[in-house]
């Protein structure tokens, strides 16, 4: 007489695999919900700006030449030989409408009344802290050995 004998042991193998491509899946899928859900909108605003020096006023002149209109908590840093003034948009903006927003023609002026600029290295930058991005870098003077 013959016996009978069961191999149960290829169906345990392929319960065991099935139950651990699940467990990828629903991991996958809910790594897949938590990264992809993050909010992410700090596009670079497109934006002209042109920096000028006015030295029979002293002043340090960013105008917003085209583009958004920029707002918020801009940085404005003037770099003049070794000497860096950092401020804010709000604190040298030149509101020509009241609207708190750097809009086309509006001027950032920085005055620098007292300081000699002479033969010293000016420079302008402007940066988005929202998008972190500098939206413009300018060299408006080169200095003499700096």
């Amino acid at each position: 007489m013959l016996k009978k004998i069961r191999f149960t042991q290829a169906v345990s193998e392929v319960i065991g695999v099935v139950v651990l491509l699940g467990i990828t899946i629903s991991l996958f899928g809910v790594l897949h919900f938590f990264v992809f859900s993050l909010p992410y909108d700090a596009s670079v605003p497109p934006v002209t700006l042109i920096g000028t020096i006015d030295k029979v006023n002293k002043t340090i002149n960013i105008q917003h030449n085209g583009g958004v209109s920029l707002e918020g908590n801009i940085s404005v840093t003037i770099t003049i030989g070794s000497l860096v003034y950092q401020n804010t948009m709000d604190e040298l903006l030149l509101d020509l409408n009241g609207d708190n927003k750097w809009n086309f023609g509006e001027t950032v002026q920085f005055h620098f009344t007292g300081i000699d600029i002479t033969d010293k290295y000016v420079k302008a930058t402007v940066v988005d802290p929202i998008a972190n991005t500098i939206l413009v870098s300018i060299i408006l003077q080169k200095g003499l050995n700096e």
